[in-house]
Parts: C-alpha cells; sequence; structure tokens
C-alpha cells in the first residue's frame, strides 16, 4: 500500500503520522510521530497497532467515517489523544492512519522552554563576563512548572489512581504527597465528586502507616445517637441494644489513619468530644470507666463552608484550626477540563473491559460536548455518565448523540464567552485599550498564550507580543 514515493509526503507533514495496514501492523511514521511519542523507529514499525491503542480491532476500521479520537498508550505509561481516520479504496479497507498533534499543553510547555532557553542564554552570556569559581551554565535547568510539580510527587506513591495532570491537580497532589510525611492533620476540601476520598487513600499509603489500618467513617450517614458508639465503640449492656462489647473506629484505626468524611454535618456536641480525642489520643467506651490510649492519625474531608459555618455557630472554631493544620483543596472538574480527555479515555478503557464491550474510541464531536459540559457532579458524575454510555452503546464508537442523551441535554453546550466591562454609549476609548483589555481577560481566563490565543483566534506568538507590548503578565 505505501511505496517510497508517499514517504517524502509523510516527512513534509508537520503533524504526527503512523500508518498500519489492514492486519493492524504499523508500516509507517514520519518523523514528527517519532518526536511526539518519543520512540524509536524500531519501536513502531512492524508492531500491531493494538500494542498502542487498546480495543482497535483492524476488522472494525471500516465502520468509521470519520475521523476518531483514541488514547495511544506509548511508553512508560504515557497516554497521547490521536486522531484515527481508515484508508479505504473502491470500498476495500487499506488499512488506518493515525493523526498525532501537538496538542495546547505541549505547545504551552514549549513556550516555556522557549523562554526558558532565551533565560540561560542570557546567563550564560553573563556567566562569561565573570571569574567567579563554581558557576556554569549546566547548574541552569529548563523545567516547566508541571514538571517540577511531577518531580516533587515521584518520592509519594499512593496517588496513583488520581488521575489528573492540570496544574491544580498536581498542585494539590504535591501538597497531599508532603502531608503523608507527617503525622499532622489534613483538611481536604473540595466540592462532592472531586476524589476527596482517593486522596486520603494516597495520603496513607504514602505515609509511614501505610502498613496500618485505613478506616473510612462517613459522619453523615451515621445517626447523631449512634455517632459516639461508632467513633469510641461501648460496652456491653451500655444502652438497648448493645447485647457486646463493640470497638469504635478509633480504636480500630491504632497505628494506622483515620478519615472522617463530611465532617461538617457532625453536630456540636459530638465535635467536642471529637476535639479532646484528636488532642489527647484518649477516649472511653459508651458505658465503660477506663480509658484507652491510641495512636490514629486524623484525615479529615468536607464540601462545607467551615469558615460560614464557624460564623453561625454551626461549627467549633478550636476544632476546625485543630483540623485545618494541612489545608487541600480539590479543584472542581470544570476548572480542570484539560483532564477530561484523559479521564473519559481511562473510563473508557474501564467498563468496556468490565462489560466486555468493543468500544474502539469517540468521534471528536462527542469528546468536546463532555469538556464544554458544565459537570455539577464532578468526576463521579462524569464515571457514571461514561459506565452509562458503554453499557447502552450498540456500536464501535461513541457519538455526539450518545453523549447527549446521557447528559440529559438538547443541544451541545457552548465554550464560555469572554466577559468584557465595555462602556457605555456615550463613552470611545483609543483601539489599543479594548485591545489590551481583551488580551488581558483571555490571559486572566485560560492562563496561556495558546488557549488565550485559541479563544480569541489569533496565533500564541500574536497574544505574547501583544501582552509584553501593555506589560500584561500571565
Amino acid at each position: 500500500m505505501l511505496n517510497g514515493d508517499i514517504k517524502p509526503l509523510l516527512e513534509a507533514i508537520h503533524n504526527g503520522i503512523c500508518v498500519f495496514d489492514k492486519t493492524g501492523v504499523i508500516i509507517a511514521a514520519n518523523s514528527a510521530c517519532l518526536q511526539l511519542t518519543g520512540c524509536a523507529s524500531a519501536d513502531l514499525l512492524g508492531r500491531q497497532i493494538d500494542n498502542f491503542v487498546p480495543n482497535l480491532n483492524p476488522q472494525h476500521l471500516c465502520q468509521a467515517q470519520d475521523r476518531v479520537q483514541v488514547g495511544m498508550h506509548l511508553p512508560a505509561g504515557k497516554i497521547m489523544l490521536a486522531e484515527f481516520s481508515p484508508l479505504i479504496e473502491s470500498g476495500q479497507l487499506l488499512g488506518g492512519l493515525l493523526l498525532l498533534r501537538d496538542d495546547d499543553r505541549v505547545q504551552g510547555l514549549r513556550e516555556q522552554l522557549d523562554r526558558a532557553q532565551s533565560t540561560i542564554e542570557y546567563l550564560e552570556n553573563k556567566l562569561t563576563q565573570k571569574t567567579e569559581a563554581g558557576w556554569y551554565a549546566g547548574r541552569m535547568k529548563s523545567e516547566s512548572s508541571e514538571d517540577k510539580l511531577r518531580s516533587q510527587l515521584k518520592p509519594a506513591k499512593g496517588f496513583e489512581k488520581f488521575i489528573g495532570m492540570s496544574p491544580k491537580v498536581l498542585a494539590a497532589l504535591t501538597l497531599a504527597g508532603k502531608a503523608a510525611k507527617v503525622s499532622s492533620t489534613v483538611l481536604i476540601r473540595g466540592s462532592s465528586g472531586t476524589g476527596k476520598e482517593l486522596v486520603a487513600e494516597g495520603i496513607h499509603q504514602a505515609s509511614p502507616r501505610a502498613k496500618g489500618p485505613f478506616i473510612r467513617v462517613n459522619c453523615a450517614a451515621i445517626p447523631e445517637n449512634l455517632l459516639e458508639s461508632e467513633f469510641f465503640g461501648h460496652e456491653k449492656g451500655a444502652f438497648t441494644g448493645a447485647i457486646k462489647r463493640k470497638l469504635g473506629k478509633f480504636e480500630l484505626a491504632n497505628k494506622g489513619t483515620i478519615f472522617l468524611d463530611e465532617i461538617g454535618e457532625m453536630e456540636l456536641s459530638m465535635q467536642t468530644k471529637l476535639l479532646r480525642v484528636i488532642q489527647s489520643g484518649r477516649f472511653e467506651r459508651v458505658g465503660g470507666e477506663s480509658t484507652i490510649d491510641v495512636d490514629v492519625r486524623v484525615l479529615a474531608a468536607t464540601n462545607r463552608n467551615m469558615e460560614q459555618m464557624i460564623k453561625e455557630q454551626l461549627f467549633r472554631e478550636d476544632l476546625y484550626y485543630r483540623l485545618n493544620v494541612i489545608p487541600i483543596y480539590l479543584p472542581e472538574l470544570k476548572e480542570r477540563r484539560e483532564d477530561i480527555p484523559l479521564l473519559v479515555d481511562f473510563f473508557l478503557k474501564k467498563f468496556s473491559e468490565n462489560f466486555d464491550k468493543q468500544i474502539i474510541g469517540i468521534k471528536k464531536t462527542a469528546m468536546e460536548i463532555l469538556i464544554n459540559y458544565h459537570w455539577p457532579g464532578n468526576v463521579r458524575e462524569l464515571q457514571n455518565i461514561m459506565e452509562r454510555i458503554v453499557v447502552l452503546l450498540e456500536g464501535k464508537y461513541i457519538e455526539a448523540e450518545d453523549v447527549m442523551v446521557a447528559c440529559n441535554l438538547q443541544e451541545p453546550p457552548a465554550e464560555e464567552k469572554l466577559q468584557l466591562e465595555l462602556p457605555t454609549e456615550n463613552d470611545v476609548f483609543p483601539l489599543a485599550d479594548y485591545e489590551k483589555q481583551i488580551i488581558k481577560v483571555a490571559l486572566e481566563k485560560y492562563g496561556s498564550y495558546t488557549a488565550a490565543g485559541k479563544a480569541l483566534g489569533i496565533t500564541h506568538k500574536t497574544v505574547a507580543a501583544k501582552a509584553q507590548k501593555y506589560g500584561i503578565k500571565k
């Protein structure tokens, strides 16, 4: 199918191109593909495409009538999104083509690299003018902020279950990794469905207490009159129905970690008793007389506004400060939309295996709907929707209609528009003032030259030049 005349054409394309025949064997890959994937030619050519794209069955390729987004699994656990197109001639399937592009993240990293390289060149010129020993250009390492966060996370294993590479997620996991090394109390805050329990479990698994028990308590799910017994246990005959001694959660968590979920739902009377055991490490069972000593690390989580609850005298201020030694905030899914394709790929693979479905991928329009959806239920809602789609899907590809039905949408959600404070009809300002405001608002909203340029319909270089002209910082 591929001859020598086509190879120069592939090399002329700046996007990555990977071609495979109808049996699924990779037969060509241009230099851009090798550069983007970090693979050598020998790593790709001659290999089966399903080694890199799970569930991509060559026999089903002819069913795709347009481009489909798929997750390409590369060595060292790296995942890259690619667009798949079938190669069909005269109704006969010849094979398939994967198109790999530089996404906004890669482009953003390149911008950071360009700035870092310019800084290095400047420093090298300065250092050549100095005679002081001990300084050399090799000390200067070009590294993006995300790379720094990743490198800080490397020693802290246990957070593998939390999927996300956005700056806010990496910042939260970095702080959680540091918290795992000490025994201080941690308060994990975030909306329902953002993954607070996953982070708490990760802190335990990454801590010196990992071999000890990890006890979960949902404070909102236990009736108030039973919560004290649930926490501290009770003696036989302590109350009606107490037919035998019961150990409480704190006693079961000795030498380990206890995770108090929905701590904001706890009544004031119980808050006082909880504060005592956190401060002293001692308590008595309900109906008991002896004092029990425990060594327990306390993690708590809430989706409530604790500061407002304190003002309304619904939560003890001293308990709040005792719990909030290390605060960790988990962003909502709509605050990290760049992580949605990664989560979709993970859930698609997971549920396809669970329900024995041979789903090849998700259409680009369907992915765009998921990215622009408002996600009131955060990652938990995304997981439920992906499970629903996989269970009900009869074809090999997730279409836009499948997503709209699962999300109860009448029409695809539109991307948010920039909100500008324009002058009244009687005020007229120079055109440069409008341009400055537009660039400033775009950078504040999207955070990078590439994303802002995409929203404004101009190149990232133009955004950078305008920002420098007007003295606007990202």
